[in-house]
């Protein structure tokens, strides 16, 4: 049986093959400071350097690879504080494109959110016109009994019921001024609101159009 000779070739990559596994085998030191800032040395990361980077060298002093510290305390809250940062950032990201989707739904153009917008303040108005109405009646029965109060004099029994009667009157009356107060805050707002949707919407169709540049022209 003939032996088969090595070429060059395959006895340089047997050599190279040697050489790794010989650097693999090769003994390492792992170097770190602990929180005192004192260094160790040795074939394991000492115990004082749990909470330190750990440098892996090879026996002639070159650099294998580092292995970072453990975060720490402090760092685990910024970490998680920056997590929350960024879910709450979504989520507000994903409401805003779920407003600005049903706004576009919602009105075909802008007239629409005009008309809406004024029939429910009108609606409010004719509730504030029927409190101001019942507010007119309650300022003259007012009026007739403070006159009648005047008129009642020493008549105790009469005067006390028709006090009565007056404080009742005047606690209705500031229910109903305190009503029509809290409507005009209501059309306020419902003014502020709309003005904003139409903003919005306008924002949202000039984007269309500028993406859609041929969608615009037919409409």
């Amino acid at each position: 049986m003939l032996q088969q000779k090595l070429t060059p070739l395959l006895l340089l990559g047997l050599l190279m093959t040697g050489m790794s596994a010989q650097a693999a085998d090769s003994p390492t030191i792992k170097k770190c400071k602990d929180a005192a800032g004192r260094w160790h040395y040795g074939d394991t990361a000492a115990e004082e350097c749990a909470k330190s980077k750990v440098t892996v060298m090879t026996d002639g002093g070159t650099t294998k690879k580092v292995i970072d510290a453990p975060p720490t305390e402090q760092e685990l809250k910024e970490r998680e504080a920056q997590q929350e940062t960024i879910a709450a950032e979504r989520t507000r990201a994903e409401e805003k494109a779920r407003k600005d989707a049903l706004l576009l739904a919602t009105y075909g153009v802008e007239d629409d959110i005009l008309y809406i917008r004024d029939r429910k303040i009108a609606q409010i108005e004719s509730q504030i016109r029927a409190s101001e109405e019942t507010l007119k009646s309650l300022r003259g029965a007012l009026g007739r009994m403070e006159a009648q109060a005047a008129d009642e004099g020493k008549d105790s029994k009469a005067a006390t019921t028709t006090m009565k009667n007056i404080e009742l009157t005047k606690s209705q009356i500031a229910r109903h001024e305190g009503a029509i107060a809290s409507k005009r805050q209501e059309q306020q707002a419902l003014r502020e609101q709309y003005a904003a949707e139409l903003k919005r919407y306008r924002e949202l169709k000039n984007k269309t159009q500028i993406r859609n540049p041929s969608t615009a022209a037919k409409n």
